[in-house]
């Protein structure tokens, strides 16, 4: 009898306890649908969809490329086709297998040329109509053919497409094996259309694409679209009115990984009659990181905040082809390369608003924590980097940073910038050094030196590049010996170069590898 009884009540514990659990769910539900009432809700189960309930439609169509064979009547691009039947539907949202990928190529087949200005692997056209022309390229890093980055005909079949056609909210819930796309119409018309504006709501969601980014914005509303006549730009960009918005619900967990498409070019040339060895060709595509806007994006959490989103990548995590603002949420980035990265040269912004940014960068070869080939601007939340290496940057910028506010942490250490303060880049290996006036005050000078901004003029890239010529035989005395660069006495803690292990790159060392002496102590 007491067994009887006291399983009785264990029965009854139980159910009240799942009693208790199913509110809280549907709370969270509820709270969405109050605050998103006219959101559509996309349920993913890994190959399938639906949309408000009912199943989306899936279609056979099948992306392929070959250099080797000729498909002319695709315009400046003949290397591409498709088979299966080509989806000829409004619906809303849909599933193919419309896939680009840079496709695994014959490694014999790769030349290291310079392309514009930057040593690259290039594959030539070998149909015997276009062999001129560069099929397409890969980065030089570290002196060897990173195979890493092609994918097989295979692999790129067991990732589908989940295609999103028009604007509104979604909320997305589930896993999917495969690469979220936006595309809401024509890019040059959806790029002035301010009513080509989406908002993706992760609501725990698991998305997971092997040879691609997980989600690209392809086609939205650009809330800088006079960018292009303006004579200059500066740090002021405002992403208040931008096409794309992502929203992490709170009190779920999301993943989203993804990797680049490394880039593909046209046979078209933008100069035709430049007398360069190697002639640059308009672009077909290149996409860098797992999470991946045309467009200007806002990154944005729930109303408690309390939602976390976590981005893997192969290569760059978090990337905008214009600006990107960081205003809540929980968000962290593992990357091969940059964390994050705005890359259009002189006018992207990238700032932080709010939130909690966490990257763990440079995993790979080499790599920046944030990389704006515009302007950084740190106005509020919390931005953690850690695992920087020389020569890269934590912070790094063509046109400047500026902080007016917020929590910055380099490798486990906050930095003291006062607020108007601006420089032009800072870390590696964590901590900023005191850049003098010209860069303000862009760290605690008992961080370690963030030595590549010994002048503002110092050329980065080409620095860059020649450590990566170097390979495994270079130290820094090397690279700095090329550059004819003296550092001042002093600037290290003792005037000190700083020593490399023996054998060892300087490219790919972590900070307790390399020897810097003493940090210079504070006054």
């Amino acid at each position: 009898m007491f067994r009887k009884i006291v399983s009785v009540l264990l029965t009854a514990a139980m159910l009240l306890c799942m009693a208790g659990c199913t509110p809280s769910r549907e709370a969270k539900a509820e709270n969405l649908s109050k605050t998103h009432p006219s959101a559509h809700t996309l349920k993913l189960y890994t190959d399938r969809a639906k949309l408000d309930g009912e199943a989306v439609q899936i279609f056979d169509y099948t992306w392929y490329c070959d250099p080797g064979v000729s498909h002319n009547e695709v315009k400046d691009a003949p290397a591409e086709y498709h088979t299966g039947t080509q989806p000829q539907t409004d619906a809303a949202v849909y599933i193919d297998r419309d896939l680009y990928y840079f496709p695994e190529l014959p490694t014999d087949g790769f030349t290291r040329v310079n392309y514009d200005g930057e040593t690259e692997w290039a594959y030539y056209y070998t149909d015997g109509e276009h062999n001129e022309y560069i099929f397409a390229t890969l980065p030089d890093l570290g002196n060897s053919l990173p195979v890493q980055m092609m994918h097989s005909v295979q692999e790129a079949a067991e990732n589908q497409v989940l295609h999103i056609t028009q604007p509104g909210e979604y909320i997305l819930e589930g896993t999917w094996k495969g690469q979220i796309r936006v595309d809401l119409g024509d890019r040059d018309t959806a790029f002035t259309d301010e009513n080509a504006k989406i908002t993706i709501i992760l609501n725990g969601v698991d998305i997971s694409c092997s040879a691609a980014p997980g989600i690209v914005f392809y086609s939205a509303y650009e809330c800088d679209n006079e960018w292009e006549t303006r004579e200059s730009s500066t740090c002021d960009a405002d992403t208040g009115d931008a096409g794309v918005t992502v929203i992490v619900a709170d009190g779920t967990e999301n993943t989203v990984t993804g990797t680049n498409v490394a880039r593909m070019l046209k046979t078209k040339y933008k100069d035709e009659i430049s007398t360069d060895p190697v002639k640059v060709q308009k672009k077909l595509r290149k996409t860098d990181g797992a999470f991946y806007s045309y467009v200007s994006m806002n990154m944005e959490g729930g109303t408690a905040g309390t939602g976390s989103l976590t981005v893997n990548s192969g290569f760059e995590g978090i990337d905008s082809e214009l600006h990107l603002s960081f205003n809540g949420g929980n968000i962290s980035v593992n990357s091969q390369d940059d964390g994050i990265n705005v890359n259009e040269d002189h006018v992207s912004v990238v700032s932080f608003n709010g939130g909690n940014v966490t990257i763990h960068a440079a995993q790979g070869a080499e790599g920046d924590g944030v990389d704006s080939n515009g302007f950084i601007v740190l106005n509020g939340g919390t931005l953690s980097i850690d695992g920087i290496r020389v020569p890269d940057s934590a912070l790094d910028s063509e046109d400047g940073i500026t902080y007016h506010g917020g929590t910055v942490i380099l490798d486990g250490q906050t930095q003291n910038y006062e607020p108007g303060s601006a420089f032009r880049e800072t870390g590696g290996m964590g901590g900023g050094f005191g850049g003098g006036e010209e860069f303000g005050r862009p760290g605690d000078p008992n961080g370690m030196m963030q030595w590549q901004q010994l002048t503002e003029s110092f050329d980065m890239k080409a620095f860059k590049q020649k450590v990566a010529e170097l390979d495994d035989n270079g130290t820094l005395e090397d690279v700095l010996e090329a550059f004819g660069v003296e550092l001042p006495f002093g600037l290290l803690g003792g005037g000190r170069i700083p020593e490399m292990p023996d054998g060892q790159r300087i490219g790919g060392q972590s900070a307790p590898e390399m020897n810097f002496g003493q940090p210079p102590q504070k006054p």
